[in-house]
């Protein structure tokens, strides 16, 4: 694997915090030069011309005029020339970006009341979750939102951290370890594969991308403007493995001005962060924007070296096998050791056609997190090294440590083909390279130690058209074509079999698609959406088996009922068409409601595990899902409510089970119901005299269950029909309490307690007592206090309750979650 010398990291960091002292920058001026059109068609040429996101509903500005405008404008006086007599009323958000909404009856008598426009008392979330920009509240779909500073405040780093912070997502690492994980939204995905050729149920997306494997859940996620987390079948627009959902994470632009921040922390077990990024104009027509992020330390577990293993040999294999290392004890196991550099570089050639390009790369080489394993009177001897209860020891003949590396580059050209038209182009080349080890039994006896690498590499495009402009009618139709390649190597060494064997793959797989979906505006207050998409896939998969034997001593074949030396050659095609069918009516300016009925699919392939007997080589079918969902928004000054309620219906369930010769395979298991309701609520109890306490919490309720297996053993039919599915807990619940003051000098406070609830859920099919993570609740604190120069000091706590929590449990290993932390750190933002 490539490695970026420490000299290289400082640099690139060091770089980035230079940049934050002052550069050239042209100020950039408007000349608006807009006809009488459609009001609809109007907006969006002036948000072309501008770089500003301006969400404006086509079921309000249909059929209405614009007035013409001209001359030096902000975005903002333009837009309210634009909306004259229109009763419509612009507002400005945080973000940048304007909403368009109903002028109410204060805003219209009083007109030079600038500052009524420029922030609505609840702020607007502008989401692109439906390809085009939108307000929150008006997206026919269940979506949750984190903005970058709710990521900071809660230490979202990555996709997996994502559990904690939003209700109705689970993680699970299943066997080969928490670098090895996928994700469940809403109990779907639970029983998905984690090896890189799989087909995860969420679809992962940075800055638009697709990416195609879970082997990029670890990738790091920093200089963020939000992440948006669809929830439910996204078939239509999102297309193949979105039976789950989708999560979009979209990086910070290069800005209109000057802007940056530089951020160090410091927390418990020796953790310590720098980040830091700036952007703004160069010239009149580029922005370019750096980032980079460093993570060293933070490792809460003990190792205590191999234990009662020490120097152990099978019975009959002296001086044969080699004996169990003892690497000694290890105080702080699990340090981070993370650099990750991204560059963003804004081109525009005119008013209406710009390119956006991103570069990025990651390498992280940090401690790979340990199962532990349960006190030893209470396990299997034959497997235990001498366990106590502490849940943050563990023993292994070896301190394991990972190579994974990102990099990638993409690119978004946009331009308006006219002023009711736009295209839309993004394409990307990515590539990832992985080495990680472990024991899955989380123990010092090798009895199945293994070493997964991997290299994977895709190319993406999509192109799309749309018309979203303020007519009866908006549409958007496109295209996209997906290339990946993934080849793995498992190696294991194991004294269970005797012996050390190996199945490397190759797999390669292409899919492309065509879509459209078309919102009709019957009204301004009924909306009623359709979408199709068809998709096309084809993955050939070669590999071979091997059993080295290098002892003498294999027992593969009698272990695994199987012949060991073989190779294979298969090929998967497959076709599918999604829909999707939503009606929304706004019954005032404050609720609305919709639904909707879908259909999704995951697509069908191979089995990314270890191979070790033929019929694992066998293709899956694809698994298809039938949803129905309903919901409602409510949103007034102080209050945004959303509920929602869902039923998904499963057929060709995908997942890992036993197959006829006692391996492990992935095949099509039977059908599977999903019943839920969700429902959030952010409120402001109080605001006055420059004090604000506002409240937000959601939660999720799930009822899932397989109602039809299908295996050639009897007992696992009986055993698992009726069960949940694995990662759906039965309810879980996030909740924030925030204060807000500020003082004479402009000196504010932000103080925040966060909480999570997270149910009893099991990590597997055919689940037992020893395969159900128990509940757990997190309480969290953070105490920010900004200067009126820039300067913020804060200091946070985490898991504060110091709860003993398992992410896993698997048999007699256990995969434990991050005790009570404490950290603290200044920044600096301009």
């Amino acid at each position: 694997m490539q490695t970026l010398s420490r000299s290289i990291k400082f640099a690139l960091f060091g770089t980035a915090l230079a940049s934050l002292s002052p550069m050239v920058v042209f100020a950039q001026q408007s000349e608006i030069n807009i006809s009488v059109q459609p009001l609809g068609q109007a907006l969006n040429q002036l948000s072309e011309q501008t770089g500003t996101v301006i969400i404006a509903p086509s079921r309000l500005v249909s059929n209405k005029q614009a007035v013409a405008t001209t001359g030096q404008l902000s975005v903002m006086s333009a837009v309210e020339q634009l909306l004259q007599g229109s009763g419509l009323q612009a507002y400005a958000q945080p973000s940048g970006a304007i909403v368009i909404k109903k002028a109410n009856s204060s805003t219209l008598s009083t007109p030079n009341n600038r500052a009524a426009h420029y922030q609505t008392p609840m702020d607007e979330i502008v989401v692109s979750a439906l390809k085009r920009d939108s307000s929150l509240q008006d997206a026919p779909v269940a979506i949750s939102v984190l903005s970058g500073e709710e990521l900071k405040a809660q230490g979202v780093t990555d996709f997996t951290d994502l559990i904690d912070s939003l209700s109705g997502i689970s993680i699970n690492s299943a066997f080969g370890g928490p670098e090895n994980s996928f994700i469940t939204i809403r109990g779907i995905g639970g029983a998905d594969d984690y090896k890189p050729n799989g087909n995860p149920s969420v679809a992962l997306h940075v800055d638009g991308i697709y990416q195609t494997s879970n082997a990029y859940l670890s990738m790091p996620l920093f200089d963020l403007e939000r992440i948006e987390v669809l929830k439910g079948p996204q078939g239509t627009l999102y297309g193949r493995n979105t039976t789950a959902g989708a999560i979009n994470a979209i990086t910070k632009k290069p800005g209109d001005s000057l802007n940056g921040y530089a951020d160090i922390e410091y927390g418990s077990y020796d953790f310590v962060s720098g980040t830091a990024a700036v952007g703004g104009p160069v010239s009149d027509n580029l922005g370019i924007r750096v980032a980079v992020l460093m993570e060293q330390g933070g490792g809460f577990m003990d190792g205590k070296g191999a234990g009662n293993f020490a120097g152990f040999v099978p019975e009959g294999a002296e001086g044969i096998v080699p004996p169990v290392a003892d690497p000694g004890e290890r105080d702080g196991f699990g340090d981070a050791d993370l650099f990750a550099f991204r560059g963003t570089a804004v081109y525009d050639f005119d008013d209406v056609t710009s390119l956006t390009l991103h570069y990025f790369v990651s390498q992280d080489r940090g401690d790979t997190r340990q199962y532990d394993r349960i006190a030893f009177e209470d396990d299997n001897p034959a497997l235990n090294a001498g366990e106590n209860s502490d849940p943050y020891s563990f023993y292994s003949s070896q301190y394991y440590s990972h190579e994974i590396d990102v990099n990638g580059f993409s690119g978004d050209f946009t331009r308006q083909l006219h002023s009711d038209l736009n295209l839309d182009i993004l394409f990307a080349l990515q590539s990832s390279e992985r080495n990680v080890s472990g024991n899955g039994d989380g123990t010092s006896f090798p009895r199945y130690q293994y070493n997964f690498d991997d290299e994977l590499d895709q190319t993406s495009l999509e192109i799309r058209l749309s018309d979203a402009t303020g007519g009866d009618f908006d549409w958007i139709a496109g295209a996209f074509f997906m290339n990946d390649s993934v080849d793995f190597t498992s190696n294991w060494s194991s004294y269970a079999v005797l012996s050390e064997y190996s199945s490397p793959y190759n797999q390669r797989r292409n899919s492309f698609a065509t879509f459209g979906n078309i919102d009709w505006n019957i009204s301004n207050d009924l909306v009623v959406s359709a979408g199709l998409r068809y998709t096309k896939d084809n993955a050939k998969f070669r590999g071979e088996n091997i059993d080295f034997d290098p002892w003498g001593l294999s027992t593969f074949e009698s272990t695994f009922s199987t012949q060991a030396n073989f190779s294979w050659d298969r090929e998967f095609d497959d076709s599918n068409v999604s829909g999707k069918l939503a009606v929304q009516y706004f019954i005032n300016d404050n609720l609305n409601v919709f639904a909707s009925v879908s259909t999704a699919y995951r697509g069908g392939g191979f089995d990314g595990t270890s191979i070790f007997s033929e019929e694992e080589t066998l293709p899956f079918e694809s698994e298809e899902v039938l949803a129905y969902e309903a919901g409602a928004r409510y949103v007034t000054d102080i209050i945004n409510l959303t509920f929602d309620v869902f039923s998904y219906d499963f057929e060709e369930l995908q997942a890992t089970a036993r197959l006829s010769n006692d391996t492990n395979g992935r095949t099509n298991v039977g059908k599977a119901t999903v019943r839920g309701a969700e429902a959030s609520i952010a409120v402001t109890l109080y605001e006055a005299n420059n004090h604000k306490i506002t409240f937000n919490t959601a939660g999720t309720y799930l009822d899932t269950e397989i109602t039809e297996f299908s295996s050639n053993r009897v007992n696992d039919v009986i055993s698992t029909i009726g069960d949940p599915l694995p990662g759906s807990p039965e309810w879980s619940q996030t909740a924030a309490l925030n204060y807000q003051t500020s003082f004479a000098n402009n000196t504010q406070l932000n103080a925040r307690i966060n909480y999570s609830y997270h149910g009893e859920e099991s990590n597997r099919l055919n689940a037992g007592d020893g395969n159900t993570a128990p509940s757990y609740d997190l309480l969290g604190v953070r105490v920010d206090v900004t200067f009126n120069n820039g300067v913020n000091l804060y200091a946070y706590g985490r898991n504060i309750t110091d709860e003993v929590y398992f992410l896993e449990l698997n048999g007699g290993s256990r995969l434990v979650g991050a005790p009570a932390t404490y950290g603290g750190g200044v920044s600096y933002a301009f």
